[in-house]
């Protein structure tokens, strides 16, 4: 598992988010923030490796699944390939969904989907891959910093998700903790280390912490943060109410 390391291009995005804040830090200050930054996408890699492997290879597997199979002259041949090497999630997906769109499919075949589209009509094949690979599809588009976004690229739903848009409800009773969180948790710590001030909440990339998160995010190939962000300025906001901070009712 290679580590990230932290290019020059990476150090003058960082420097970007501190000065949308008007914050300027002193050269070693800089330094120690912007090796506390690298720590904390390390840990996360780390956390995110150990936990949601077969989650991602699943989602990865059946989004190139669905991208090939909505092209112009879709490659059958590589879709068979790909369908036999889903991993066991992207299987069980496939055969739940397939009996529900031809119940035949997985009551008269020993393995299912699996097993049906090895011999399946091309142009039947495709159109079922279209339809039980992905719940829809969705135009996302990504953080450039600056206010400015990548052209909107269409991108299918898979376990409720679209790579790069705003985590949504996933299906099958994920639980609600994710490394992501934790990268923000960390992310935040980094900032009021360097700074000496927490950050200003906000879910936009319009803020100087909000565009430091988004821009790591954009880095790990992650979703888009808001739904991160927003449980973690929501656990900030819980955690002051109890410790009667500003705006609890205990502080007015």
């Amino acid at each position: 598992m290679p580590a990230f390391i932290l290019r020059a291009e990476h150090h003058a995005r960082i420097n970007d988010c501190l000065w949308k804040d008007g914050i300027r830090l002193d050269p070693e200050v800089e330094k120690e923030f912007t090796n506390r930054v690298e720590v904390s996408i390390n840990a996360f890699i780390k956390e995110r490796h150990d936990s949601e492997i077969p989650y991602r290879e699943a989602h990865r597997a059946l989004r190139d699944l669905w991208l090939i199979s909505i092209e112009d002259d879709p490659p059958v041949g590589q879709i068979r390939a790909r369908i036999a090497a889903l991993p066991k999630i992207g299987v069980d997906l496939l055969n739940m969904r397939a009996s529900q769109v031809i119940p035949e499919i997985v009551e008269t075949e020993n393995d299912g989907f699996l097993s049906w589209a090895k011999d399946a009509d091309p142009e039947t094949l495709v159109q079922m891959i279209r339809v039980i690979s992905a719940d829809g599809a969705k135009r996302v588009s990504r953080s450039r910093g600056r206010g400015k976004r990548s052209r909107a690229r269409l991108e299918p739903l898979v376990f409720g998700q679209a790579r790069g848009a705003s985590a949504g409800a996933v299906k099958g009773g994920r639980p609600r903790h994710h490394p992501r969180d934790d990268l923000v948790m960390y992310l935040a710590i980094d900032w009021s280390i360097a700074t000496g001030a927490k950050p200003l909440p906000g879910r936009s990339d319009q803020g100087g912490f909000g565009d430091l998160v988004h821009s790591v995010f954009q880095w790990l190939h992650e979703p888009a943060p808001d739904q991160a962000l927003r449980r973690y300025w929501e656990a900030v906001k819980t955690q002051r109410s109890h410790a009667g901070g500003p705006g609890s009712s205990l502080s007015r």
